[in-house]
């Protein structure tokens, strides 16, 4: 048994992106490091961990199969959550994490119980992911800094919109693979250029509001040219290695940008 089978890791290499680098920018525009960062790192990992074990529980209650190896598993990831947690709010007094805890995980189960119907590829369920794994943007800000600001809704805005913009791209890969979807494909077509036409307006118009600047569009500006030109340029066959790389390579332009952009706010 390997060790992602041993302890459920999730099997979603994006998913490991939309958690961390919204975490890390987080603590990079609080400029500090500290032991409520720490805290907050562990706990959010054991409970993004532990939602592998909820899928596998869900899936066999719903089976009638036994669930309990799973359940064990589930109740441990949860345990941990509670221990590297609780300090966060007893200690600390870090009270505002219990609102943006609840909405993360409310979207992560409602996430998570289409994923053990068989139905997390839709459009709807992958945002409400999204909107849960970005969460730890302004929870880290949070933790880090010890200050409830505007910034930590515009952290977690720009990355959900930042992270939203793979769905999209990568759907429209997926079904232009399959050459017999032709209304997925013009579906997924048009709901790529709406989505992204809607990044080269709104960002730009929050630049001149004078509620970002131009860092901002520039760590957007990779995204939107690869979503652009893979939209018009023929079909071909996906390297999965070469896409996974500048995938990362997009991210961390994405994140230095970002917190350069609230850094030099």
């Amino acid at each position: 048994m390997s060790l992602r089978s041993a302890l459920k890791l999730p099997k979603e290499h994006g998913a490991w992106v939309m958690l961390y680098v919204p975490f890390v920018l987080g603590v990079a525009v609080a400029g500090r490091v500290n032991w409520q960062v720490l805290l907050l790192l562990l706990s959010t990992t054991a409970i993004f961990i532990s939602r592998e074990s909820l899928l596998v529980w869900r899936r066999a209650r719903s089976r009638g199969r036994d669930a309990a190896e799973a359940g064990r598993t589930l109740s441990l990831y949860l345990v941990l959550t509670a221990a590297f947690g609780s300090p966060l709010i007893l200690v600390f007094k870090l009270f505002w994490l219990i609102p943006l805890g609840l909405i993360g995980a409310a979207l992560l189960m409602i996430n998570g119980r289409q994923a053990a119907q068989m139905e997390e590829r839709a459009m709807t369920s992958e945002i409400l992911a999204i909107g849960g794994l970005t969460m730890t943007a302004p929870a880290a800000y949070y933790a880090a800094s010890g200050r409830w600001e505007m910034t930590a809704f515009w952290l977690w805005l720009l990355s959900m919109l930042y992270m939203a913009s793979s769905v999209f791209y990568i759907k429209l890969r997926v079904y232009r693979l399959n050459p017999r979807k032709h209304v997925e494909q013009r579906g997924a077509w048009r709901s790529c250029a709406v989505y992204h036409s809607f990044l080269l307006v709104a960002l730009p118009a929050l630049i001149f509001a004078g509620s970002l600047n131009l860092l901002a569009l520039i760590a957007f500006a990779p995204v939107i040219v690869r979503t652009f030109w893979g939209m018009f340029k023929p079909t071909t066959k996906v390297n999965l290695m070469r896409a996974g790389i500048l995938e990362i390579v997009y991210s961390m332009i994405f994140l230095i940008c970002a917190a350069l952009n609230f850094r030099a706010a």
